[in-house]
């Protein structure tokens, strides 16, 4: 059962919104062929997918779904992708949007299409989340710089008293 759900999945594009495209490229570094990286080159992202994984990741962290968010950008990525690059990574954002799916029967619970729109309307809330960050006064560079990721962090970790 598990394998087929993560091919049926797999095989799916991964769809976001206009929201993670903003934080997409302000934080990821084009990819495209021939595209030469220079040290002046600050992205902290060095794929599309690592950034979508994020914003998802955050938006799971912060309860920030996007539902019936405006996935118009299809024309991107499989979730093999995801996949390939770390499997960990993959499954812990389909188990995550496993967890948030409220229907009945095991064909919806693990429609591979539905899950994957979990995994995006969380990636919008969560690239919207990031933007709002940013928004905020002194905080407008936030998420320029690899230290602001671990703050980030440890931020969310609670320090028993």
């Amino acid at each position: 059962m598990k394998d087929r759900l993560i091919t049926d999945v797999n095989k799916k594009k991964v769809w976001y919104g206009p929201e993670v495209l903003k934080v997409r490229d302000l934080f990821s570094r084009k990819e495209e062929k021939g595209y030469n990286i220079t040290r002046s080159d600050d992205k902290f992202f060095s794929n599309y997918w690592q950034v979508y994984a994020w914003a998802a990741i955050i938006g799971f962290m912060n309860d920030k779904r996007e539902v019936g968010a405006n996935l118009d950008n299809r024309t991107s990525f499989e979730y093999q992708v995801i996949y390939n690059a770390s499997e960990s990574i993959a499954y812990a954002l389909i188990l995550m949007a496993v967890g948030k799916i409220e229907e009945e029967t095991s064909a919806e619970i693990l429609n591979a299409r539905n899950i994957l729109t979990i995994i995006s309307e969380y990636a919008e809330g969560g690239a919207k989340h990031v933007l709002e960050l940013r928004g905020t006064p002194g905080l407008e560079s936030r998420f320029n710089n690899a230290d602001d990721y671990f703050r980030e962090i440890f931020e969310r970790v609670k320090v028993p008293a």
